[in-house]
């Protein structure tokens, strides 16, 4: 009986202290934005950017910000964090080698990046590409593909392969699920008994109106066909 109670209350504890964690990364924050970085046409990349109040900005990925230990990622993944000001529309943000770079909400290269809300219907097939060339006849391109079929629905297919010195290999591989959205985090289950929960964002256009054409699913650019 006394194990028992124990094994509660240690469950208890540490399904406390997760709840703990996700509330406190999410009221941290001051705001979701994403900058454009790279030339014309292949190299411009679209990357997220969460904003902290203390201060701090971090280069959001794959993990939901709810997930992510946040102490731990400044240690393991210390790139990814640096410290933002603002001066007006204009921004500045410094590394962790100390170097600043100024993004202005004015002139294209700075955007809101806005949370999901229910009022929005995602409907479509939203598409990643990655890749490219690398010399001595070695090519590569990897495809992503989400598309949401209704308001619950989601079809993923991925593509990539790689062509070197004439000869060629290729993987195609889709499956299907339930999705759910909320806030910044989207929670996809397979069909196959897989559920992943991700970082979730809509992009802007113009004078940062939010615009479905782009999201970023995964601190990843996926763009509607």
């Amino acid at each position: 009986m006394k194990a028992a109670l124990y094994l509660l209350v240690v469950l208890f504890s540490c399904s406390n202290s997760l709840a703990q964690k996700s509330g406190n990364n999410l009221e941290k924050v001051d705001g979701w934005y994403f900058r454009v970085t790279g030339g014309y046409p292949a190299a411009i990349s679209f990357e997220p950017i969460v904003l902290f109040k203390d201060g701090t900005y971090f280069e959001i990925g794959e993990e939901a910000l709810s997930e992510v230990d946040i102490s731990q990622s400044k240690i393991t993944d210390v790139n990814l964090w640096g410290k933002w000001t603002r001066n007006g529309t204009i921004f500045t943000l410094t590394n962790e080698e100390n170097k600043s770079y100024q993004y202005d909400l004015d002139s294209g290269n700075w955007f809101v990046a806005f949370p999901y809300n229910p009022k929005i219907k995602l409907i479509g097939t939203y598409e990643k590409v990655s890749g490219g060339v690398y010399g001595n006849g070695l090519m590569a391109l990897f495809s992503s593909k989400l598309t949401f079929l209704d308001d619950k629905h989601f079809t993923h297919a991925k593509n990539g392969g790689v062509t070197a010195y004439g000869s060629s290999a290729w993987k195609n591989d889709e499956n299907s699920g339930v999705y759910h959205i909320k806030g910044n985090e989207i929670s996809l289950s397979y069909n196959n008994g897989a559920t992943i929960k991700l970082s979730f964002a809509i992009g802007a256009e113009g004078d940062n109106v939010i615009d479905t054409d782009m999201l970023f699913i995964g601190g990843k650019a996926y763009v509607i066909e």
